[in-house]
């Protein structure tokens, strides 16, 4: 499924839901020859939308995955029964889970401030601009209040601020760069929620490596001055090395103490990452060091050069 946060109109939200209720409870279901023709007729729209529109009820696992009769799953069946009795934020609730908003919900989070009772409040018009689809889903919340000021009650922002999402979608890459790239957006994840549980202002842990990926680091802690920096690794197995570039040894030796960095390792990506995140915090991870400049110096890690770029002269 190739969708990104901005495919979810209003339009679209009514359209999925009106496909789902479509789609039969039981066997034997819609064949793929007539899915199109029949889905098209429930919910309108451009026809050549169908396949998208299935294919994001598939993502969620609503209905039966390729190559099956298509057919609402016991999840599905849920979520169309609400639907029919006005609820659609069992729906709303999948699309956040999925990481569908991913983009959206850390310019969301990031935009506001956390008040004493626990919600997430920002101005309308600094956030409208930035994610009007994700405000679009939110609003199916009786208790959510978009103008003119976004209040995000505790327990949905937990939602939005959650690794799961917080997961990017997928990026088609090489095979032999596709497992290393996912690690590492795991582990820059993992560092964000580890991040914002600790502090009481989640708005101040920003994950800039999703806006830039030239600064030296991948999140910044604003809460502090000067603002902490941190360079976040993650490995396949618990062995505590990793490659830094000459980008990052330069603001290590510029930056000094407030530049950290954290170590996640025994990443497994068959495991859903809610459940590995805390899996991974009850084992002590993250690893982390603080003012590597200092540590190298100490040698307490090592800096092993692994080879060496040969120019013209």
């Amino acid at each position: 499924m190739q969708v990104s946060s901005s495919w979810f109109t209003a339009a679209r939200l009514l359209r999925l839901v009106q496909a789902l209720r479509a789609v039969p409870g039981q066997a034997p279901g819609l064949s793929p020859e007539r899915a199109t023709r029949t889905l098209w007729s429930a919910c309108g729209g451009p026809s050549d939308e169908i396949s998208e529109i299935v294919g994001v009820l598939r993502a969620l696992t609503l209905v039966t995955p390729p190559n099956e009769s298509i057919i609402r799953t016991r999840l599905g069946n849920k979520v169309a029964k609400a639907a029919a009795q006005g609820d659609v934020t069992e729906l709303g609730l999948l699309l956040i889970r999925a990481g569908l908003f991913h983009d959206q919900a850390r310019q969301l989070v990031a935009s506001g401030r956390v008040d004493h009772q626990g919600q997430l409040v920002c101005r309308h018009g600094a956030i409208s601009g930035g994610a009007p689809q994700l405000l679009g889903v939110l609003s199916l919340w009786k208790e959510v209040s978009i103008r003119p000021t976004v209040r995000i009650p505790a327990p949905l922002l937990a939602e939005l601020n959650s690794v799961w999402a917080m997961l990017p979608p997928q990026v088609v890459l090489p095979a032999s760069l596709t497992r290393r790239k996912a690690i590492g957006d795991r582990a820059e994840m993992y560092t964000v929620q580890y991040e914002r549980s600790q502090s009481t202002d989640v708005s101040s842990i920003q994950w800039v490596a999703r806006d830039s990926d030239t600064l030296g680091w991948d999140v910044e802690d604003r809460s502090s001055t000067p603002t902490r920096c941190i360079e976040v690794k993650g490995r396949h197995d618990s062995v505590p090395a990793f490659f830094v570039s000459e980008n990052q040894i330069e603001k290590a030796r510029e930056i000094g103490a407030s530049f950290e960095i954290q170590f996640w390792g025994d990443i497994d990506l068959n495991r859903p990452a809610p459940v590995e995140y805390a899996i991974l915090r009850s084992a002590g991870y993250p690893t982390t060091i603080v003012d590597l400049d200092a540590q190298l110096k100490s040698g307490k890690w090592v800096l092993t050069p692994v080879r060496w770029r040969v120019t013209q002269a």
